[in-house]
């Protein structure tokens, strides 16, 4: 039986949909929330593969492993292809979960905490989203209930898709969505997540494509000795 929400709200799930298919038109499967944690990119793996595996005592490196169990048909080899689709829905969830989180702090959208007890909606404070712990409650569906020890489920207020969405990043585009790039790496130390961000506030008025993320990616490598997170902030 599906579960019943007040009127006018949406599960954070189905928020992160409507977000994800924005963000995502053509990529978004709605299977997103379903890929493992902790998976890391073809890019990342062919630059530790090679090297040699811990064995104590701090030596080498330890192979990174997904922190999530996997599914019957996962794959554990970052060189599948299979692996790496599933690397990149959970980036795709990833980027759904950071704009949503960006939205409730801006106060584009609002969120509300049910008491499943009692019923009642509390509005949640803008200052939520500004807690250590606001990607996890996002995560979970759940937030602490005012005045409460206990938790809630966390719903958002219906908020419409974009009716005309913005248009793609033009192909001319690419080179200066490279060189700004490269230039602001040049002087800030920049996860693959928060490169991502800066692409898209920098260009704001177009829809940046997973494949011309990808493809800038490819063109603006991180420098040696610099430490790349691609998937740990998830």
């Amino acid at each position: 039986m599906p579960e019943l929400f007040p009127s006018g709200y949406l599960s954070i799930g189905d928020a992160l949909n409507r977000l994800g298919r924005e963000l995502f038109p053509s990529a978004w499967t709605g299977e997103e929330h379903k890929a493992r944690r902790g998976l890391i990119s073809e890019e990342e793996w062919t630059r530790i593969k090679d090297l040699p595996s811990a064995r104590g005592g701090g030596a080498g490196i330890e192979r990174p492993r997904p922190t999530t169990k996997a599914g019957p048909h996962a794959s554990g080899d970052p060189s599948d292809p299979l692996y790496q689709e599933e690397y990149r829905a959970r980036q795709r969830h990833a980027d759904a979960q950071r704009r949503l989180r960006q939205m409730l702090e801006a106060r584009e959208i609002e969120a509300t905490i049910l008491d499943p007890w009692t019923g009642t909606l509390h509005q949640a404070p803008v200052s939520l989203w500004r807690r250590h712990d606001a990607d996890r409650m996002i995560q979970k569906g759940q937030a602490p209930i005012p005045g409460s020890a206990n938790t809630g489920k966390l719903l958002v207020k219906r908020f419409g898709e974009a009716k005309e969405p913005y248009k793609p990043l033009p192909r001319a585009k690419i080179r200066e969505a490279i060189a700004a790039l490269k230039a602001k790496i040049a002087t800030e130390s920049l996860t693959r997540p928060e490169q991502r961000d800066f692409l898209r506030q920098t260009f704001a008025n177009y829809r940046l494509t997973e494949q011309q993320i990808r493809e800038i990616f490819r063109a603006v490598a991180v420098p040696t000795g610099r430490p790349k997170k691609s998937d740990k902030r998830i």
